[in-house]
């Protein structure tokens, strides 16, 4: 689906605007049009206009003068693809076709970010593509940036989420740019730079947030020979071998309850956790040697706590319920002694689910794993959540306490309660109270990357679209972010699941004796 509406979208591309944006309406405030025709003028171009039609830039991110990844982005009117390759190779790859935006691990798993984080991209690409000028322009402040007199301009649309772009009153250049201020979604652009090709200006090199690296492009080629296939997503590399059958699952009813699941890797058997939070395969570097697994490179993982060193392995093939996963890009650095003491060799998270349609019943204990080219997912089970997988996790749209709009991660491998970020409490004065003389009010949380002390107690509600969940057991984390939340077993138990990664759904089916 995703080939076809790439090809459909190269025939027009040299005829069509990067986006169907309405000119703005007459705005009330023309100080703020004249800054952004200021910038436009300074840049000399926009998507669609004719001058610029088709883009290749290419650079690398480096942090501590240490280059720590390539990164290339090209451009094809409708579409581009943007991909990023680390120091052993490995790919993540993510673009837009002309009507769908897409996103790819380094397994070659492609799925389609929708909801409400289309909006965010369509931000993001507004502002790559120069077409910041369609947007309603206004005057919000002045500010000095990085030595610079700046205005901010607040920039809407009917479609996209607010942006505040830093100009520069000399010369009309973005110094800043903030994507949805105080919102869910916020991204910043410091250190904004641009770099002259052909009389025209392109943002070259910017940073995020107040981050060491730097991205920069130091190479850009307007009109450069870009064929559609150069914006496909890239093949597959970790492919199935679809069969019949089922795996047995077991919700265990520990203090710190698990799914765990039987698979084999390299023929070898062992137990797994199916962990939702999980970008990816995770396994010790003991199994990794007892199953023979080819390891290729070293690199870093992250989860709650910090981050940890693993090394990059290939697994030759993957067994599930009678499918099998061929040449699969695994990660170590998960501890030993954990492993040891949940009885398991690691985990397994976004490769199961990233190709194929998975049912998980906890009632019959079965997982299996189905071809979504040849089944499609009965929505008319349970409630169907359109879930953002542009992280390679399941992240949906929740209501915290009837007031509180945030992000929430369905993490399996989070055995108990709720996380969410402080900022919750500084920022947006969440109402949170721990009872000090309660047993277990602050604790010791933790996860791959090490541990973070929290402090738990109750919040009065959580709802995903028709489901509620109250009360909610919560601890406040370091690791989560403004408006995000990690939704955890306690309530992923209630309910059995059809995961339909290549549609971008999760079935949530309750069950009647969880």
């Amino acid at each position: 689906m995703i080939d076809r509406v790439l090809s459909a979208a190269a025939l027009v591309a040299c005829a069509l605007p990067l986006f169907a944006v309405s000119p703005a309406p007459a705005p009330a405030d023309p100080a703020a049009v004249a800054l952004i025709a200021k910038h436009q003028a300074y840049v000399g171009w926009h998507a669609g206009d004719g001058i610029v039609k088709t883009l290749r830039e290419s650079g690398a991110v480096v942090r501590d003068g240490k280059e720590r990844s390539k990164f290339e982005y090209l451009r094809y009117g409708l579409a581009h693809r943007s991909r990023s390759i680390d120091p052993n190779g490995l790919e993540d790859n993510y673009g837009f076709t002309g009507s769908v935006y897409w996103t790819s691990n380094p397994n070659g798993f492609t799925v389609r970010p929708v909801g409400e984080v289309a909006r965010y991209l369509f931000d993001v690409d507004l502002l790559w593509a120069e077409l910041t000028g369609n947007l309603t322009p206004a005057i919000v402040k002045h500010a000095l940036v990085d030595g610079a007199d700046t205005t901010v301009v607040r920039l809407t649309s009917e479609i996209g989420f607010p942006i505040e772009a830093y100009v520069d009153t000399a010369t009309g250049a973005y110094k800043r740019v903030v994507i949805d201020p105080d919102g869910k979604y916020e991204l910043t652009f410091n250190g904004i730079g641009y770099t002259e090709v052909g009389g025209k200006r392109f943002m070259s090199t910017w940073h995020y947030y107040d981050s060491k690296s730097v991205h920069t492009y130091s190479t850009i080629e307007p009109n450069a020979n870009i064929a559609a296939d150069d914006l496909r997503p890239p093949k597959q590399t970790a492919t199935w071998t679809f069969g019949e059958g089922a795996a047995s699952v077991e919700l265990t009813q520990d203090t710190f309850p698990r799914i765990l699941i039987d698979a084999t890797m390299n023929g070898q058997k062992a137990r797994f956790i199916l962990d939702t939070g999980a970008a990816g395969t995770v396994v010790t570097d003991s199994f990794a040697r007892k199953i023979g697994a080819k390891r290729f490179g070293k690199t870093t993982i992250g989860g709650i706590g910090g981050s940890a060193a693993a090394n990059l392995f290939r697994i030759d093939s993957i067994g599930i319920a009678g499918s099998t996963l061929h040449d699969v890009v695994a990660v170590s650095g998960i501890d030993e002694e954990w492993m040891q003491r949940e009885g398991v060799a690691g985990l397994i998270g976004f490769d199961l689910l990233g190709g194929a349609i998975v049912d998980l019943d906890f009632d019959a204990k079965t997982l299996r794993v189905l071809d979504p080219a040849k089944l499609q997912p009965d929505v008319t089970k349970g409630v169907v959540v359109h879930a953002d997988l542009s992280d390679l996790h399941i992240r949906v749209p929740m209501k915290l306490n009837d007031k509180y709009d945030v992000i929430a991660t369905l993490d399996s491998g989070n055995p108990l309660n709720v996380l969410f970020s402080r900022d919750l409490i500084t920022r947006d004065h969440l109402n949170f109270l721990v009872d000090p003389n309660q047993l277990g009010s602050t604790r010791y949380g933790g996860g791959i990357g090490g541990s973070e002390i929290e402090h738990c107690g109750k919040l009065s509600s959580l709802n995903l679209g028709p489901i509620s969940y109250r009360p909610v057991p919560a601890c406040d984390s370091s690791s989560e972010w403004r408006n995000e939340i990690l939704v955890g077993l306690d309530f992923m138990k209630n309910f059995n699941y059809v995961f339909s990664y290549p549609d971008g759904i999760v079935v949530m089916i309750p069950r009647k004796n969880p």
